[in-house]
């Protein structure tokens, strides 16, 4: 018995010890969100600030932005209530490009497309549990509901004919994940047209 579990025992040392030294990982950097937030933000100024003279600063998110179309739709945001919080649901039709700060474009649509947007507002703000990412979130809610602050950039939320142009900081992005072409830790710029909403 004694001879089976040594050799027992020391399997399980030498597969503790693998799993041990395989997850430990001192050399890989620690996303800290908010340093690449500061980062971010200058970057964004120092860009905005060459192409973009014109766009407005949104100092709770570090969003700039400019509205290059009112829109006239009269689309009214409504909050739905279920067990697992407060839900900002829609359904827009868009037309929009989105590239890096370098120029470079990685996602446009040449037609409109038609999709739905789901938005836990009840989890943690700015909304992380989204079908979308946080900085169009903000681009289309209203600033608020009621006496629910969203924090959107225009007081009713993008409209049918609403065209606007964001440069959003990574954290309101993919933060610090490669997607496709998108780098981590890279800020975005987009082209947002609203052909309609419902």
């Amino acid at each position: 018995m004694k001879k089976l579990l040594s050799p027992l025992f020391m399997g399980f040392a030498a597969i503790a010890f693998l799993i041990v030294s395989c997850n430990k990982s001192d050399d890989a950097p620690v996303y800290d969100a908010n340093a690449q937030f500061k980062t971010d933000s200058v970057t964004l100024k120092n860009y905005v600030s060459q192409n973009y003279p014109a766009a407005q600063y949104n100092s709770e998110t570090g969003i700039w932005y400019e509205i290059l179309t009112e829109g006239t739709g009269e689309y009214v945001y409504k909050l739905t209530d279920t067990l697992n919080g407060k839900y900002l649901k829609y359904k827009p039709t868009v037309k929009y490009v989105g590239k890096l700060l370098n120029g470079n474009v990685f996602d446009k649509t040449d037609t409109a497309i038609e999709f739905e947007i789901r938005t836990n507002t009840g989890y943690q703000y700015p909304f992380y549990d989204s079908n979308i990412i946080p900085a169009w979130t903000f681009a289309f809610a209203p600033q608020k509901i009621g006496d629910m602050k969203l924090g959107g950039l225009t007081e009713k939320g993008l409209q049918k004919g609403s065209k606007i142009h964001i440069m959003a900081p990574s954290l309101y992005g993919y933060q610090n994940q490669a997607v496709g072409t998108i780098p981590a830790n890279s800020p975005l710029d987009f082209v947002i047209e609203v052909t309609d909403i419902k």
